[in-house]
């Protein structure tokens, strides 16, 4: 049995309120993916107010900052209001933990609950782990097609020179716990570090971690199509094995006939010669059956080196050949083994589509629990909508892989809606690399 692992940052889609199940009427409505028959299942651990935990470890900070500046514009009003209107840094961050899939869960209870045993066993100590994030809301939602994590914390960096000496900072936050993260790309490294610990967590429970992984390929029609290259491949990496043992097989016949065409019943030492008479002294004379036989030797011998000779052309051209034969057998036999590893690959793509596929079927089965309300909906806003539905899901279950490539993905009807969910992505991306930048040059 194997479980995938996420864990992605998700702070632009913060909503607390959706958080906690905190909806009126309405907005129950619109949350039709949500069981709220279930919420009761939902597991609240933590549940503070934001801007108190800004007062707590900021307040002091702001206060002796203020005391040293003489100029009252230099001065800090607010820290919370500051962070919160500024567009280079978040008031705070949020993760989504999820171990397992949407399959994983259906009709399982046992699955769902070995799922929050991971995910409590993995919360219990994640301040003792990272005491620079500073937790202030986490729920287990079990109301959702499968249980998953929000975690909410503020990261909070110290040491600074310049302004207060403590500050909202990831990288700094938990560069500061653990000195040994890669200085370049600190939260891959953080990242990987809480994964190999869900990693362990799963294998105690004897479930090994099922690894998602991405490729150059669309979908399963390419799949089938670099198979069946790979099957052409292999045959005629076995119709030049076969065409080359031919030849040798043929040369091989042609020596041992010239061989048999040489050999006589009579050798040439035991074949009796006189000399001629007194007027025919440069003749000899043979008997009948000699003279046959030194003419069937003549034959023998000059077709011989005829043979010789056409065979010494055929082995210099059939090694020519075989060389070359050898070299492209080496490049298909390579090409075979990079298109197996492809197939290999695609194989894990296929899996993951099949999930993809079974969270859309129930993105269908929610729209159809609310078809009267969309039934008014035209058909144009309608696709739009689906094409948002199948690019946020996309996002979600491939968080390293390009944008671009998961444009490709979207059926052509309903690229229009899922476009302008890419593009908020992309352009949230940008913001947070320009973001990282302008950090990296203010902590030099």
């Amino acid at each position: 049995m194997g479980m995938s692992i996420s864990l992605k940052k998700d702070t632009a889609k913060t909503n607390i309120k959706h958080n906690n199940r905190k909806f009126n009427d309405k907005e129950k409505e619109e949350n039709s993916h949500i069981d709220f028959s279930r919420s009761d299942e939902n597991v609240y651990l933590a549940e503070r107010s934001l801007k108190e935990l800004y007062k707590q470890e900021f307040g002091q900070v702001q206060a002796d900052y203020n005391k040293k500046q003489k100029r009252a514009d230099r001065q800090i009003k607010n820290y919370y209001e500051q962070i919160k209107q500024s567009k280079k840094t978040s008031l705070q961050q949020e993760m989504i933990l999820q171990v397992g899939g949407y399959e994983d869960f259906q009709e399982n209870p046992e699955s769902r609950k070995m799922a929050n045993e991971v995910l409590l066993e993995w919360f219990d100590k994640f301040e003792e782990r990272n005491p620079n994030l500073k937790v202030y809301n986490a729920v287990i939602h079990n109301d959702e097609a499968s249980p998953h994590l929000h975690l909410n914390f503020v990261p909070v960096a110290t040491g600074y020179k310049r302004g207060m000496e403590k500050q909202v900072s990831f990288d700094k936050a938990i560069l500061g716990q653990d000195s040994t993260l890669n200085k370049e790309r600190p939260f891959e490294d953080w990242r990987q570090r809480e994964v190999q610990l869900l990693e362990n967590m799963l294998k105690e429970r004897g479930i090994e971690r099922e690894l998602v992984g991405t490729n150059d390929f669309k979908d399963v029609h390419d799949l089938k199509a670099k198979s069946q290259q790979i099957e052409e491949l292999d045959a005629k990496i076995s119709h030049l094995h076969e065409k080359y043992t031919a030849d040798r097989g043929k040369l091989k016949n042609d020596i041992q006939g010239l061989l048999k065409a040489a050999r006589t019943p009579k050798s040439i030492s035991s074949i009796k010669v006189e000399k001629g008479g007194l007027f025919d002294r440069g003749s000899v004379k043979l008997a009948a059956e000699d003279f046959k036989t030194m003419k069937s030797l003549a034959k023998a011998s000059e077709a011989l080196k005829m043979q010789n000779k056409e065979l010494r052309e055929v082995v210099g051209v059939t090694r020519e050949k075989n060389q070359e034969l050898q070299k492209e057998n080496d490049g298909l036999k390579e090409k075979n083994m990079e298109l197996r590893s492809s197939n290999s690959q695609l194989e894990r793509v296929v899996e993951v589509q099949k999930r993809t596929v079974a969270y859309l079927e129930d993105m269908v089965h929610l729209l159809k629990k609310n078809a009267e309300k969309f039934l008014e909906v035209p058909r144009e806003k309608m696709v739009d909508f689906i094409g948002k539905v199948r690019a946020s899901s996309l996002l979600h279950e491939f968080t390293r892989t390009k944008s671009v490539s998961l444009r490709e993905v979207v059926p052509e009807e309903e690229r229009k809606g899922a476009n302008q969910i890419f593009d908020a992505h992309d352009q949230e991306q940008k913001e947070r690399q320009k973001q990282r930048r302008k950090n990296m040059e203010h902590e030099r």
